[in-house]
């Protein structure tokens, strides 16, 4: 136990280091460039400098950024440009690391030493069988299960200290802090990783649009997953693409989500740009390590919540999240609250008014907190998935309507 505590002690300590040294350097940087270039360009220089600090703190600080870099609503444009480093160009381990990482496999050759992609968890390289099948392998960052948990771990006792502040009390922040880094932590695993693929392959078969990459489980290990290797996969894609056609593979998702969620209760958390993308007639959706399944009854509630959203039926809404309240403040105005969903409900979601997932979300997280009322964690993930999934669809098309996405039936 003491050890423990020293070792997440040190690591609190390295964080606070790596983040004032970040921000001594980032100074003058950011000074020099308002001088010489101009305001805009020191704003640039600035969010380069935070995603630069955020991969020097680690993965778990990667995969926040990740998600923080969906959020179109939240960010300025030349921060979004920023943090798309995050999503699949994340600095890879140095030219040794790599070395033992990529080290010989029995029947797998390895065509390129620099990876394709580089995530928070793994770094994915171009291999070939010996039978000249091209494959993709998925392969984990030295040390990264230790420095994860350790981060974990950390997140944990900061939200538990932070509880206890009279701006959050009352808020189940532990619970919901619990459920978000055991999903993350889920990631480490790659045998669950590669049941995670083979069931969102079996829920997403119906979807002609929709592909996912076969993991070849028989020549993965556990620090390395083989999979079915898509050539031409470009986040610079959409651009590309004609609007119409970028409407019909953003509908194509929301489909996908659709599918996943509601039909067979798995909540894909993670499609982030990096996990999303677009070829000229399909979407391709990777990396199922950062998923979970939800209970019955709140697939259920989730599902109702939705139909009503987009029937503009307020009132109901508002129950729904009473229905999944985890605890609430003495005395709290139930009606008030209600009322209070059904007005923001008229004014953003229904027939005829064009809808905006991220902007309601915050307005519904806000009254949440003003009332006092938290729905349990099992029921606000799932909404925080759409608000990641709905940044991603915003930046290649406008034309979907995430409202409807609880509407939308097909077989499981």
């Amino acid at each position: 136990m003491q050890s423990s505590r020293l070792r997440i002690a040190a690591r609190l300590a390295e964080i606070l280091a790596v983040a004032a040294w970040h921000l001594a350097r980032a100074l003058p940087v950011v000074l020099f460039a308002r001088v010489v270039s101009g305001p805009a360009a020191a704003r640039r220089g600035l969010w380069r400098c935070v995603v630069g600090a955020i991969q020097d703190l680690g993965p778990a600080f990667v995969k926040f950024g990740q998600i923080a870099g969906t959020r179109v609503d939240l960010l300025p444009p030349e921060a979004l440009c920023e943090f798309r480093v995050l999503h699949d160009a994340v600095r890879p381990p140095s030219k040794r690391a790599a070395r033992g990482m990529l080290q010989s496999r029995q029947g797998i050759r390895v065509i390129d030493p620099v990876p394709l992609g580089s995530g928070s968890i793994a770094c994915v390289h171009r291999g070939e069988l010996e039978d000249g099948t091209p494959v993709a392998l998925k392969v984990k960052r030295p040390g990264i299960d230790r420095r994860m948990w350790l981060d974990l771990r950390l997140i944990r006792v900061l939200a538990r200290v932070s509880a206890r502040l009279p701006s959050v009390r009352g808020m189940p922040m532990a619970d919901l802090v619990d459920y978000v880094t055991e999903a993350i932590a889920g990631q480490l695993d790659f045998a669950r990783e590669a049941e995670n693929i083979h069931e969102l392959r079996a829920h997403l078969a119906g979807l002609p649009e929709v592909r996912v990459p076969e993991v070849h489980r028989e020549r993965s290990s556990e620090d390395c997953l083989v999979l079915e290797y898509l050539p031409g996969l470009d986040a610079r894609t959409p651009d590309s693409l004609p609007p119409e056609t970028r409407a019909e593979l953003g509908a194509a998702v929301l489909a996908a989500a659709h599918r996943m969620m509601f039909v067979a209760g798995f909540v894909h958390c993670d499609l982030h740009p990096g996990n999303v993308y677009l070829t000229t007639g399909r979407v391709v959706i990777l990396d199922a390590g950062y998923c979970v399944r939800l209970p019955d009854r709140v697939r259920d509630l989730i599902g109702e919540f939705f139909a009503r959203l987009a029937a503009g039926e307020g009132r109901r809404c508002g129950e729904i999240i009473l229905e999944s309240a985890a605890g609430c403040l003495t005395d709290v105005d139930e009606k008030g609250f209600v009322e209070s969903v059904a007005e923001s409900v008229g004014r953003r979601a229904g027939p005829g008014n064009t809808f905006d997932m991220a902007a309601f979300g915050e307005e519904i997280f806000g009254l949440q907190r003003q009332f006092g009322l938290y729905a349990t964690a099992d029921f606000v993930f799932p909404l925080m998935a759409l608000l990641v999934l709905a940044g991603t669809v915003r930046g290649f098309t406008g034309d979907v309507d995430f409202q409807s996405v609880g509407l939308r039936r097909g077989s499981p």
